[in-house]
């Protein structure tokens, strides 16, 4: 049976008994968020809780509904807007998930909203079943929710998760051996009972599936793959294993390297250039570069964005934030006058609290 969405009733409580600036409640709806969503994750990650996957459905979409109702919020501008109206007495009930979903991401092929609503799927089913064993395809669905969650807060409320906690912590720890999980394992369809057992057959069957149909975009699913190599040439592995400082040391785990040029190819006026290419009809120059640094805090992205620690040496971005840019004003030609005003803003903002 679906959650019903009164998450924010004792929030409105003491939000109509105090002075607003007292009691913002779009303000405590994103802690409460934040909280959710670390909980969520370092229960994830804690791979000694057999009843893992049920607690983490819980909380991330606990975290997800106090997120959306919190842009609802910053959208309408009017504090009932993510209540029913024409109810009676002080405790109101709120919008559901799903609802909240469907006001924030209309489109019902969004990938982000149909991660959300599968997770919310899972976490129904999982009030009935015990589900001691994580599949892959559940796992990647999961990694998706986390890094959109992140994702979107920091585009929607300008906020980073990772000035508040480890970005280490957004990568769920997966199984290396991975066909300890796969469904085709018998032994593991022992563990799991006979209706368990069915129920995640079918679920990651389906998973695959959209996936697919959906061509397979990161927002609904991310597969993250170790390459681990056990050599003298390490250039092409994510990791290597070497022993520790005596032959009965640890075992120590050392990142490799990457090379910035293949990773962050693009200078920013390659960057423009590129962006320009691709949509020929807007305007977009090197003050778009830095509203866009401003405001979606590029700057703090690795994957997007890199400098050397060498003085004056070149900005360099990624692939990725070249397409992220391209996409975004594909589908809105007011997104760079949007991102221009907003750092408007942000800076008027900062001068009156440097005054």
């Amino acid at each position: 049976m679906p959650f019903a969405g009164t998450i924010v009733a004792l929030e409105w409580l003491f939000f109509m008994q105090g002075d607003n600036n007292d009691f913002d409640l779009k303000g405590r709806l994103l802690d409460k968020s934040f909280d959710a969503y670390v909980l969520a994750l370092e229960t994830i990650n804690r791979i000694t809780i057999r009843y893992r996957l049920e607690a983490f459905c819980y909380l991330i979409c606990n975290a997800w509904e106090l997120l959306l109702k919190a842009k609802i919020l910053d959208d309408s501008k009017e504090d009932k807007a993510i209540f029913y109206s024409q109810q009676e007495g002080p405790v109101r009930r709120s919008l559901s998930l799903r609802q909240s979903l469907s006001r924030v991401f209309p489109n019902e092929k969004e990938p982000v909203r149909r991660n959300i609503e599968r997770i919310e799927e899972l976490r129904d089913e999982a009030v009935h079943l015990v589900i001691a064993h994580i599949p892959a395809e559940i796992m990647a669905l999961f990694q998706a929710g986390v890094v959109n969650y992140h994702k979107n807060l920091r585009e929607w409320f300008n906020r980073s998760l990772s000035d508040q906690m480890p970005v280490g912590m957004m990568s769920i720890v997966y199984d290396l051996s991975p066909e300890n999980t796969a469904l085709t394992n018998n032994r593991l369809g022992g563990d799991l009972g006979p209706q368990a057992f069915e129920f995640l057959s079918r679920f990651c069957a389906d998973i695959r599936k959209e996936f697919d149909e959906l061509s397979r975009p990161s927002e609904f699913s991310i597969t993250i793959e170790y390459r681990l190599l056990v050599d003298k040439k390490s250039e092409n592995a994510d990791m290597k294993l070497s022993s520790g400082p005596s032959d009965h040391g640890p075992t120590q785990v050392v990142e490799v390297p990457k090379d910035p040029s293949l990773s962050h190819p693009y200078r920013q006026k390659d960057l423009i250039e590129y962006v320009k290419s691709q949509v020929p009809d807007i305007k977009f120059n090197a003050f778009d570069v830095k509203c866009l640094n401003e405001v979606y805090g590029i700057k703090n992205r690795p994957e997007y964005y890199y400098q050397g620690r060498i003085p004056n040496s070149p900005t360099q971005y990624s692939p990725a934030i070249a397409e992220w840019i391209i996409e975004h004003c594909k589908k809105d030609s007011q997104f760079l006058k949007e991102t221009r005003e907003r750092q408007k803003q942000v800076r008027e903002a900062q001068n009156k609290q440097e005054r």
